[in-house]
């Protein structure tokens, strides 16, 4: 996993797939059942790399209970 400066508010899939080691399918699965969050720019959809945070913090805190 690539670290990302926290100021860094959204990522292009493309950019989200290479930053969380995830494959474009999963990226697209996880946007449809709206774990993830994104924005449309123009044509370009990017991701809200909060929404993958608050997703890894629930997995996490799954895998405690």
């Amino acid at each position: 996993m690539v670290d990302v400066p926290n100021d860094i508010i959204t990522v292009t899939i493309p950019e989200f797939c290479r930053v969380s080691g995830n494959g474009r399918s999963k990226t697209y699965e996880l946007l449809a059942e709206g774990k993830l969050k994104s924005v449309k720019i123009g044509k370009r959809r990017l991701i809200v790399l909060s929404s993958y945070r608050q997703l890894v913090d629930d997995l996490l805190a799954e895998a405690k209970a």
